[in-house]
């Protein structure tokens, strides 16, 4: 792991975030700092925040986690703040709540091509809570829907064995949200490992584990270091809605593995406005 961390451009950061929330919130300021600017910042004045690296793009980001429950705050996030994304997961396309919603209010053939009814169902069916589901399950079936050449069969067949991993697209210039298990054998500039909490990574089931079970947690998350070609973040929520309620995370064993002089701390603020956390040094 020394190694692996010594090789990167700066030291790790750690930063514990008070929820799943506010951890979301930190991948996105994070994100904007180091691109220099996209929201909250000018990009037509040519005004960047101090330490921006003129030279990443979006797609030089990827957001790991241990399990794909993990994306939705991560995604909301994103949304909100108009940052492109794409997320990859193993599940099935047609097993997503947003699709099948989004399918249920597309009309049937109209005369229209199906990329523009399924864009004018999402324009329909979503609202300020689902926005972030619609949209990434539009992009999904309109992608799809282009591989089928518009043809309403061949879309309707192909849903039915389609995933989102299949249409995940690497030359495109969006952030990467996927697990650690879907990062093998990728590589990005910028990597967030998120949800570093016991339990969760490694992962519990009954609040035990088997030592094999914790000898591949350990490597899973090794694995999920060594994405990172540049710059590694790591970070924790000290509360989540986990398994069906609200609770008190510890920190994952697996942070204090990691030698002092390599990491750097950072701790989201409780009690600060939307406009202070904005322009808040995370570093």
């Amino acid at each position: 792991v020394a190694r692996t961390v010594r090789a990167l451009q700066e030291r790790v950061t750690i930063h514990a975030a008070r929820s799943e929330k506010a951890e979301a919130e930190f991948v996105v300021h994070s994100i904007e700092r180091l691109i220099g600017g996209h929201s909250f910042f000018s990009i037509d004045s040519g005004r960047a925040p101090e330490g921006a690296e003129a030279n990443l793009s979006f797609s030089d980001f990827a957001v790991l986690y241990r399990t794909d429950a993990q994306a939705a705050p991560l995604a909301e996030a994103l949304a909100r703040s108009g940052m492109p994304f794409q997320k990859q997961s193993h599940e099935p396309l047609a097993g997503r709540p947003a699709v099948r919603r989004l399918l249920a209010a597309t009309p049937e053939d109209d005369g229209r091509l199906l990329p523009l009814r399924l864009a004018a169902a999402a324009a329909a069916c979503e609202d300020e809570d689902t926005m972030a589901e619609t949209q990434a399950a539009l992009r999904a079936l309109t992608r799809l829907a282009a591989e089928c050449g518009g043809d309403d069969a061949r879309f309707a067949e192909a849903l039915q064995t389609a995933h989102e991993a299949d249409l995940w697209d690497p030359r495109a210039d969006r952030i990467s949200l996927m697990t650690l298990h879907a990062a093998k054998g990728l590589e990005f500039p910028v990597v967030f490992i998120v949800g570093l909490e016991d339990g969760l990574l490694p992962l519990r089931w009954g609040g035990k584990s088997d030592p094999a079970a914790l000898a591949e947690e350990r490597r899973l998350f090794y694995v999920g270091m060594t994405r990172a070609k540049d710059r590694l973040l790591l970070s924790r929520a000290e509360r989540r809605s986990w398994r069906g309620k609200v609770q008190e995370m510890p920190p994952s064993p697996y942070l204090a593995d990691i030698e002092a002089e390599l990491l750097k701390q950072s701790r989201s603020e409780p009690g600060r406005r939307k406009e202070d956390r904005q322009q808040m040094s995370l570093f």
